[in-house]
């Protein structure tokens, strides 16, 4: 039995890769941007949660490089 985006225990986004597709939510909790995908959700740093809102409801690809987050509506 799956579990929907909202129930699963958010990731961390590993170095060099991406989080990719339509950006259903984007909540903080315990100091993190939770974001959730129809795939599940990432956990990001908190000061991100302004630019990752700006993306709910639209393609977007966010890229972890160099300890860097890169988001990008697609």
């Amino acid at each position: 039995m799956s579990s929907s985006p909202l129930e699963s225990e958010p990731r961390r986004l590993p170095e060099c890769s991406e989080a990719r597709g339509t950006l259903l939510s984007v909540f903080v909790r315990d100091c993190f941007a939770i974001a959730t995908f129809a795939w599940g959700a990432v956990s990001f740093p908190e000061e991100l949660e302004p630019r990752l809102r700006e993306l709910v409801g639209r393609e977007c690809q966010i890229l972890r490089l160099d300890g860097r987050y890169h988001c990008r509506a697609v």
